[in-house]
């Protein structure tokens, strides 16, 4: 048998061995499953801090790749106070700013200046106190970052000690200055400053056609117009920067442990032309201001193929500071819904004409003031008699144009106003386009109301389509803003056709039409059109508004308008100008399509042709530049 001292001795010998093996299980599970960072040597996340690099949206173009939206990378400087006060990593840069200012430190050696580093930095530790140390190192910083963007010293060390843990230092960098101070902060190990990077979307021409090209807010979000509605062609795929970070969390700037590059946005091109959309927005603003309108509107559109040209708004706003966005609502080019007067007559009148049963030379008796019919009077605001078919335009008589419409009959004539265009949206590329609408009932009043354009709200893309049909020989085109996609290689993806809705009228029903209107525009309410040297069509419109409170049309408050064919024997574009509510004129001026907005058309057609160096269809008389005072007589 063992004695009792024997057992005692093996039973304290086992509780050591067992005693020592658990803390020895303990200590390597902790190193396993609870503090894995310090017995793992991979890239571990908690080592890791991951950069957004934001992806760079396309660039949106005009049909002749001049820029009319682009990205510019920018960056935030931030200051991070918890490095800041970490006395620790802020030891190296203190030292450096120390050596870095002794005579030989220029043209010392990599090991030399390790050496020197080091001497300082153990003369440091001793000599600073750690508020000393922060507070030098933050003035070294001050001095390499004021430096470059511009800040005094002591303005920046006064921002970042503003109380906050993280302090936006400066906005707006541009790329290449963020990448100097990131490679200074480095070379000298200030530390406590990252940038915030994103990609600013930038505005080369901010005030044209704004409702159309769009904006993306400061998040980089699309907000409106072809931002908005290209958002899935023009965005890209962020990227990724994976830096390195140490224990206490500092960054290393300079070193990417791994890059994920982002993949840029492809660009859109679009059919506006800047040069044409110059010359409309500068006359559009000057005639917006001169006659003090509530709104106002110009669309040019090549009529063959439906592009949109040029399209502006008023009001409109900034793209760049967006501060009357707001005010200045949707694009009343696209999405004003308003009765337009006379300038619908070539609905009636085309259609009568492509029926067979009239011609240009056929006579109507307008009455000589008003016509009975169904019961009801029909009025128009001359004494007209007998007209035939180009004077019952040069006139804008309501009865003659209802006598024609007649010719098709209501049911027809409702057939061609849909055809034409009217009482749908004309599937354009921009969120928010109105419909127009009108009632196709059995009410023979409003027949008569909408063959001269009441009883019809139009909007003035649609009338810009419906001239196009008679300037292309009689296709109803979908309009086209969008062109093509472009690769980053400037390769053509995609390539939006021309789609033809559908035949509205025969070709030479078109064609007649043109000639016609052309006798508006050289003998009746839309002479203030011309241009000397070219060939134009067009019609004028004045439609008084409709007054909901009271019931009854304001003879005070008008929508005026012009629209015109340029020119009348190969027409090259069609252009609509619209005014809303033009106010401030003398008590005995006649306000009208004829009086304000052929002359705005006038201005932009003449500047256009030029533009286009759109060759001269007639010889230029003395007389035509004379500038005759034209005072209508006719009705619109």
């Amino acid at each position: 048998m063992m004695d009792t001292g024997f057992k005692c001795r093996a039973f304290l010998v086992c509780l050591v061995l067992v005693t020592g093996l658990s803390c020895l299980s303990v200590k390597l599970i902790s190193l396993q499953v609870w503090d894995r960072r310090l017995s793992d040597t991979s890239n571990v996340p908690r080592f890791k801090f991951r950069e957004r690099i934001p992806a760079k949206c396309g660039n949106i173009l005009d049909r002749n790749q001049k820029v009319i939206v682009q990205n510019r990378p920018e960056a935030n400087l931030i200051a991070d106070r918890n490095h800041l006060t970490f006395t620790d990593i802020l030891l190296p840069a203190v030292a450096h700013r120390y050596a870095s200012q002794t005579a030989d430190w220029s043209t010392s050696d990599e090991k030399e200046k390790n050496a020197k580093l080091a001497e300082v930095t153990r003369r440091l530790k001793k000599s600073l106190s750690p508020d000393e140390l922060i507070e030098e190192h933050l003035g070294y910083a001050a001095e390499v970052i004021g430096a470059k963007i511009g800040m005094p010293a002591s303005a920046l060390i006064e921002r970042v000690n503003s109380g906050k843990t993280r302090v936006v230092v400066s906005k707006g960098l541009r790329e290449d200055v963020a990448r100097e101070i990131e490679k200074e902060l480095q070379a000298r190990r200030i530390q406590g400053f990252t940038f915030e990077r994103y990609q600013e979307r930038f505005y080369p021409m901010p005030t044209f056609a704004p409702h159309i090209v769009g904006f993306r807010n400061h998040e980089g979000v699309a907000q409106a117009g072809l931002e908005k509605s290209m958002d899935h062609i023009l965005s890209g795929r962020d990227g990724e920067r994976i830096l390195q970070q140490d224990e206490n969390g500092l960054v290393n700037l300079t070193e990417p442990a791994q890059v994920i590059p982002p993949r840029m946005g492809k660009h859109v091109r679009t059919t506006l032309d800047m040069g044409i959309q110059a010359i409309v927005e500068e006359e559009l603003g000057m005639a917006f201001e001169a006659y003090q309108a509530q709104k106002a509107s110009i669309i040019v559109v090549d009529p063959h193929t439906g592009d949109i040209l040029a399209i502006a708004s008023r009001p409109h706003f900034n793209l760049q500071d967006r501060k009357n966005y707001h005010n200045a609502g949707s694009s009343f080019a696209v999405s004003a819904q308003y009765e337009s007067g006379s300038v619908m007559k070539i609905v009636a009148m085309a259609a009568a004409l492509n029926e067979g049963g009239v011609t240009r030379e056929t006579v109507v008796d307008c009455g000589w003031g008003g016509i009975k019919r169904h019961g009801f009077l029909l009025k128009d605001p001359y004494p007209y008699g007998d007209l035939t078919f180009d004077e019952v335009l040069v006139k804008s008589s309501n009865t003659g144009v209802f006598q024609f419409a007649e010719t098709v009959g209501r049911v027809g004539f409702y057939r061609y106003l849909r055809d034409f265009g009217f009482g749908r949206e004309t599937g354009f590329e921009i969120p928010g386009e109105a419909s127009g609408s009108f009632r196709d009932t059995t009410n023979m009043r409003e027949f008569a109301s909408a063959t001269y354009g009441y009883s019809v709200s139009v909007t003035p893309l649609q009338l810009a389509m419906a001239y196009s049909v008679l300037a292309n020989g009689g296709h109803l085109l979908q309009p086209r803003l969008v062109d093509s996609i472009i690769a980053n290689n400037g390769a053509r993806l995609d390539q939006t056709p021309v789609r033809r809705v559908r035949r509205v009228i025969k070709e030479e029903t078109a064609r007649q039409m043109c000639l016609a209107l052309e006798q508006v525009v050289l003998k009746g309410t839309g002479r203030r059109a011309q241009v000397p040297g070219y060939r134009i069509a067009g019609k004028t419109g004045t439609a008084e508004k409709w007054d909901n409170v009271n019931g009854f049309y304001d003879d005070e408050r008008k929508f005026l308008t012009f629209a015109g064919i340029v020119p009348v024997q190969d027409p090259e574009f069609v252009c609509v100008v619209t005014i809303d509510e033009p106010t401030g004129f003398p008590e005995d001026f006649q306000v009208g399509g004829a009086t304000i907005a052929a002359p705005v058309f006038a201005q932009v057609a003449k500047r256009i042709v030029h533009y286009l160096n759109l060759p001269q269809t007639e010889e230029v008389l003395d007389s035509d530049l004379d500038g005759e005072s034209l005072t209508s007589t006719s009705g619109e």
